[in-house]
């Protein structure tokens, strides 16, 4: 993976958030075990193999652009002031000067449906390391639901390269009164189409 990089996962500020259970997507185990009221999911999807695979989708996720694939515009982003990089070098871009995304950065993600996945969003901390690549955020206030995401790329021994959606999600809105079955079929889908976002068919 090549660009801005960050060896260690790198955690911001929890405030601004409108959800208590915040970092719960960084552990697996939280797919069995999730917070009382939420419902978990994750999916995990193949999306090519090799290093530079690897590379282009990590630029890709790391700049919103999973989102954006799967149909979402991500506006409003702004990094957080304080945020910056083990190496000092504060908020990181790539060579064309799009944003690269850092802790307590903060977005707001619109697309066709009010309640799916969308509104404002804050990072909460990202991960990069020697094969591994990605971030968490949650939702803050003004968003039609309660829920955290995380999106990862992973570099296997074997030479593949798999992005796993892995996220928790409480319904605020009108109509998340419908149960948590239909709540875990409709975050499914969501999460779905943010795996299948990065597939090689899909890359520019």
């Amino acid at each position: 993976m090549t660009g801005p990089r960050r060896r260690t996962a790198v955690h911001a500020p929890d405030a601004g958030l409108n959800y208590t259970a915040i970092g719960a997507t960084a552990s697996p185990e939280i797919v069995a075990f999730p917070p009382p009221g939420f419902t978990a999911v994750e999916c995990r999807h193949r999306v090519g193999s090799g290093a530079r695979r690897f590379d282009l989708a990590g630029r890709a996720l790391m700049t919103w652009g999973a989102l954006r694939a799967a149909g979402f515009d991500v506006e409003d982003i702004r990094a957080e002031a304080r945020s910056v990089s083990p190496r000092g070098t504060g908020p990181l871009f790539l060579e064309d000067g799009t944003p690269w995304i850092t802790p307590g950065m903060t977005a707001t993600i619109t697309g066709s449906g009010a309640d799916e996945g969308c509104g404002p969003v804050k990072v909460l901390s990202v991960i990069d390391e020697p094969g591994r690549i990605g971030y968490i955020y949650g939702s803050r206030p003004g968003h039609a639901s309660c829920e955290e995401r995380l999106l990862l790329l992973e570099h296997a021994e074997d030479d593949a390269v798999w992005l796993v959606v892995r996220s928790i999600r409480q319904g605020t809105s009108r109509g998340w009164g419908i149960g948590a079955r239909a709540v875990e079929t409709r975050q499914r889908r969501l999460d779905e189409r943010l795996v299948k976002a990065l597939h090689p068919s899909n890359a520019a």
